[in-house]
């Protein structure tokens, strides 16, 4: 095995808060609430998801799927983490507990860089509902997102003039009522899972301007 498959499978992970998983005997069903995505899923990922609780990391959850499936430990392992990254990709799972050096703990740094400054993805296209958000299309990747008003508010600042902590205080004025570790945990999260996906990139500070 390799060191990257080692560090990748001491993350832990969970289902995210807004979705739901029925699993059955052939597979397995799950259901993104906020946009009411339905995704299918064979009986090998219902499986790995099923022991998904918060507390096993992908490695645990690779040793009781060899078990199940009487494959090879090497086999097993792959499977988890390949699918751990697929739905971490569309919003179905999260790590609560990145694995020592994981990628996924340098890749949050690299994301939630205090000196970058964020600008959306030019090729996005928006659909703004009413005050109630709106419509995302990444042609890029053919991915649709639907965000609510605190989202569209952060994704209006994304024009390469702002970095992470102007945007918390610029939502931080709008939102008055808001609490101001909540409004944090916001703006983090929705950058980082929009980053990742391409929705939204980074333009680093030149040595003038920092």
């Amino acid at each position: 095995m390799t060191n990257t498959s080692f560090d990748q499978s001491r993350n832990v992970f969970r289902l995210r808060s807004q979705v739901v998983m029925e699993g059955f005997e052939d597979g397995a069903l799950v259901l993104r609430l906020k946009d009411r995505h339905l995704l299918e899923l064979n009986p090998t990922a219902g499986c790995i998801l099923e022991f998904t609780d918060g507390q096993r990391d992908a490695a645990q959850v690779a040793d009781l799927l060899q078990k199940s499936f009487q494959i090879t430990q090497e086999q097993a392992v792959q499977d988890t983490i390949s699918l751990y990254e697929q739905l971490s990709a569309q919003d179905i799972v999260e790590i609560i507990k990145p694995g020592p050096g994981s990628k996924e703990n340098t890749a949050v740094d690299n994301i939630l860089n205090a000196s970058s400054c964020y600008i959306i993805n030019p090729d996005v296209g928006l659909r703004e509902e009413d005050e109630d958000g709106g419509l995302l299309f990444n042609p890029d990747t053919n991915q649709v997102k639907v965000i609510n008003t605190t989202g569209l508010f952060i994704w209006k600042k994304c024009d390469g003039t702002q970095n992470l902590n102007e945007i918390v205080a610029a939502m931080q004025d709008a939102f008055e009522d808001a609490p101001a570790d909540q409004i944090t945990e916001d703006v983090n999260e929705f950058i980082e899972v929009m980053v990742k996906t391409g929705f939204i990139g980074t333009v680093e500070e030149s040595e003038e301007e920092k």
